[in-house]
């Protein structure tokens, strides 16, 4: 129990070094300084500098994947889920903003290369959950049969992910509030 909070520590402070210098540019040395540790004793709990970035990637795409399998399931209007993916995406988003930052700022491919699981594919599970949601509402009657909803996807997530660049707890709207404005702004777009 104390190796995976001492792991889960090491992982929160790499993602804070590794998404403000990048992942090339931060060393291991750099986050055993960061964390008051020797460098040796940092390779207890990991075993390469790119344990450190699946690590970090794996988990956060593994719970989006979850939590928007969890929403998909429940028997609430199309509408209602879309409500709760957004929410929930924001939510997961901006609890661990410095992991997100490093998924969306490194090379997809190398971190890819150095998971365990297939990023990519767990990225695809993803936007089809969102897909299969809005695929729902459009045989529900909530929701516009002419949309292209692959793009829709795309560009919701786009919208989603560029938060981290601009959105603060401290100094902006609560996360619920985000959520709700743009929840209304996709659903205004889509609905019949």
């Amino acid at each position: 129990m104390k190796h995976d909070s001492k792991k889960k520590e090491i992982l929160k402070v790499a993602a804070k070094l590794i998404r403000s210098k990048g992942f090339h540019a931060t060393r291991i040395q750099d986050i055993a300084d960061a964390l008051k540790m020797q460098k040796g004793s940092l390779y207890y709990y990991i075993e390469t500098k790119e344990d450190l970035l699946k690590g970090l990637v794996e988990d956060i795409l593994e719970q989006s994947v979850e939590l928007l399998g969890n929403i998909q399931d429940t028997k609430q209007k199309p509408s209602e889920k879309i409500r709760q993916c957004v929410e929930s995406h924001l939510r997961l988003f901006h609890n661990n903003i410095d992991a997100f930052g490093v998924l969306l700022g490194e090379d997809m491919h190398l971190i890819n290369k150095t998971s365990e699981k297939d990023t990519f594919k767990l990225l695809r599970d993803y936007e089809n959950g969102w897909l299969n949601i809005f695929e729902e509402g459009v045989k529900s009657g909530e929701f516009n049969p002419d949309g292209n909803y692959k793009i829709i996807v795309k560009g919701i997530l786009g919208m989603l992910n560029w938060t981290y660049r601009w959105y603060h707890v401290k100094t902006g709207l609560p996360i619920e509030e985000v959520s709700r404005i743009f929840a209304d702004l996709i659903l205004n777009g889509v609905r019949k």
